[in-house]
């Protein structure tokens, strides 16, 4: 069944598209709750979506910076990339049909893709350690919560006669440690640096990578849908793309130590891992389910082992990859 909301909308854009786009449309299909495949009177068809007015100034900010790998919306009757009205705001693009990609070849172009968009909009800043406080003690907060509710769950555990879901949960334990220890000597780094205030690269930062934001047109790839993209560092893109995309049969190792790891630098190294460590523990929900709880600790655990192998520490004192699984 088709629900109100839907009719509302339809009813709401038909107008909208004849007055700022000289479209006259025949069909409005939903693909997700905020876009829509449209089709004209012409036999062309396009890809609608929801959004909101801020989505404008970033759009005209990476035109401005003459950024070439974006999938820019077309322009309205008024010279503009997206169209608000009283109602909402949406962007139109052609719609382009998915060309079939083997997942680690798309997920390389991903990377690339993603570099080419920091390098395009890089400019240099001084951390500012007002701004990045609030934002660690938010964090920090946020993952001693997370660590005390692990913590609760494995003494409640062995508190239990063992079972086939204690044990995993038991097994694996050490590792969310590991990953705690790890953290906490990552972020000391990282407000090390914030307090000196280093000059780093800030840049237009995708925010959301996902293989599904990658569109290949006639050989060339452009990235879609920068509803959440913001001004930041680079590390947070990477770190989203790596959590996101671990699984492929990638060589993650060489192509983040390649573009981040930088002796005179480690800052985004560091920054890097650190938020990997935090996408990692923040998304561990505590279950009522013991069978749930042990299949988080497992694939938890499964993640941070390949993330220990992959991105080893730089400094002898510190922990390493083959210590990892033995401490």
């Amino acid at each position: 069944m088709i629900s109100n909301d839907y009719n509302n909308l339809r009813a709401k854009i038909i107008p909208e598209l004849v007055n700022y786009y000289e479209i006259q449309m025949v069909d409005f299909v939903p693909i997700t709750k905020k876009t829509f495949k449209l089709s004209t009177e012409n036999g062309r068809y396009y890809f609608l979506k929801e959004t909101n007015e801020e989505v404008l100034n970033k759009y005209q900010y990476l035109e401005s910076k003459g950024v070439n790998n974006v999938l820019y919306p077309l322009l309205n009757r008024e010279k503009k990339f997206i169209t608000k009205t009283n109602n909402h705001a949406f962007y139109l693009n052609e719609y382009l049909p998915v060309i079939p990609v083997r997942e680690d070849l798309k997920a390389a172009n991903l990377f690339n893709a993603l570099n080419s968009l920091h390098h395009q909009t890089s400019v240099r800043k001084t951390l500012d350690p007002m701004k990045s406080r609030t934002k660690f003690d938010e964090l920090s907060n946020q993952l001693d919560y997370k660590f005390k509710m692990l913590e609760l769950l494995v003494r409640k555990v062995e508190s239990k006669p063992l079972d086939m879901y204690s044990m995993p949960i038991l097994e694996n334990y050490h590792y969310i440690l590991d990953a705690k220890r790890e953290l906490i000597k990552l972020q000391k780094r990282i407000i090390s640096s914030v307090k000196a205030r280093e000059s780093v690269e800030y840049s237009f930062i995708h925010n959301n990578p996902s293989l599904d934001h990658l569109l290949n047109i006639r050989g060339v790839d452009y990235l879609t849908s920068l509803d959440h993209s913001k001004i930041g560092i680079s590390s947070l893109d990477m770190a989203k793309f790596y959590v996101e995309n671990e699984y492929l049969d990638i060589d993650y190792k060489a192509l983040i130590l390649n573009e981040y790891f930088n002796e005179n630098q480690l800052f985004y190294y560091d920054y890097f891992r650190y938020l990997v460590l935090v996408i990692y523990i923040k998304r561990m929900n505590v279950s009522q389910e013991d069978y749930i709880n042990a299949n988080m600790f497992v694939y938890t655990a499964t993640a941070l082992k390949k993330y220990f192998s992959n991105f080893s520490d730089y400094q002898e004192e510190t922990s390493k990859p083959e210590q990892a699984g033995n401490s």
